[in-house]
């Protein structure tokens, strides 16, 4: 397989699992995976979408047309508008063929290498994205270029904490939804006493 390192500019990271089981993908694998944004209209996001491209036409099977996909992607909203932001999305497996586990490295802004323990990147952290490029070929309909993951470097570092931290909803309503008068569990109605039919 033709393969080339690469290293993304700094962005904002998301979507980063990189411990334990990683996550899964859409054939159900466990796979590392961690994607960096960048505002699409800068000139990193242009010159490194640029080498990806490059890389796939100079590498690209015999015979291919478009590719399926480069590694990146336009993000959009709800209404399929583009944002302005492009996602590039990078991975790895979770282990090496011989079943040894794999390991992401993760970089300081200094450049040293650093633990983080049972912490996990959030969201809102920035940094960039250390792999390699490779062109994948199964079949006429789906060949293009994979970005491998392999280190994360970190310039601005904020804690995945999980759950659902929400704020609260700005809107001046007189009957705003506060809660129940009973907190309990959802009574369960089929474990309720039949009701006695009355006798003829």
């Amino acid at each position: 397989m033709t393969a080339e390192n690469i290293q993304s500019p700094v962005g904002d990271l998301e979507w980063v699992f990189i411990t334990g089981k990683g996550k899964k993908d859409l054939n159900d694998n466990d796979r590392f995976v961690a994607s960096v944004v960048l505002d699409e209209d800068s000139d990193a996001c242009k010159a490194f979408m640029e080498k990806i491209e490059n890389f796939w036409e100079e590498n690209k099977p015999k015979g291919s047309k478009d590719p399926k996909s480069l590694g990146f992607k336009i993000l959009e909203d709800d209404e399929g508008n583009s944002t302005g932001r492009v996602s590039f999305n990078f991975w790895t497996g979770t282990v090496f063929p011989d079943g040894s586990a794999k390991v992401v490295k993760t970089f300081n802004a200094k450049g040293a290498e650093v633990s983080l323990g049972n912490k996990k990147i959030g969201n809102g952290s920035r940094g960039r994205i250390g792999g390699a490029m490779g062109i994948y070929d199964n079949g006429k309909a789906a060949r293009g270029v994979t970005l491998y993951l392999n280190s994360i470097q970190l310039s601005k570092f904020k804690e995945f904490t999980g759950g659902d931290n929400f704020d609260a909803i700005d809107e001046d309503e007189d009957d705003a939804f506060e809660g129940v008068d009973d907190m309990g569990a959802i009574p369960d109605e089929s474990s309720a006493e039949t009701p006695v039919k009355p006798r003829l």
